[in-house]
């Protein structure tokens, strides 16, 4: 079985609920595509629902996600509106050369550097908020090892994350 959203709500900016034949996780990125799961045991990037590597949370030192950003109110707005606006006054021809995608750097305890690329759902970027949301979670996860155990209930976890969202 592919690495499927539980539920197609259950997305908030570049974080995905996953559960799966590989367990459950948080993808960061594009779960269809390149993205980085977070699971309750480690780091995890992947291809669609092909794993390529891990690293256990006891050799990760530092996570840092360059999850891009826009200033459309909604970032779809900004991948519909784009290529209008440039077909009608004759800007870029349109194609993209290769699928955007952004680093998340991983540092480990040994002080070595491994970066994994993940693919954005909108070619705009996201929201700064949810941006943001996604590198304060990652954030959270590196520093404390008693937040990890939330990974293995990804719906309640982007439940509770929406909740926060919502209130802000």
């Amino acid at each position: 079985m592919g690495a499927v959203p539980t539920d197609t709500s259950r997305r908030i900016g570049a974080l995905t609920a996953l559960d799966d034949g590989d367990g459950p996780a948080i993808a960061l990125g594009d779960a269809a595509a390149r993205h980085v799961r977070l699971r309750p045991d480690g780091l995890q990037p992947a291809f669609g629902d092909a794993p390529s590597g891990f690293v256990p949370w006891a050799q990760v030192r530092a996570v840092t996600p360059e999850v891009p950003t826009t200033w459309w109110p909604h970032p779809a707005l900004g991948d519909t509106l784009v290529p209008v606006i440039e077909g009608i006054f004759g800007g870029s021809s349109g194609e993209i050369s290769e699928t955007p995608t952004f680093a998340v750097r991983v540092t480990t305890s040994d002080g070595a550097l491994v970066e994994w690329r993940a693919t954005p759902h909108y070619l705009s970027g996201y929201r700064r908020r949810d941006a943001t949301l996604a590198t304060r979670l990652v954030d959270q996860l590196v520093a404390r090892s008693d937040m990890r155990v939330l990974l293995a209930r990804p719906d309640d976890l982007l439940d509770r994350l929406g909740a926060i969202v919502r209130r802000t």
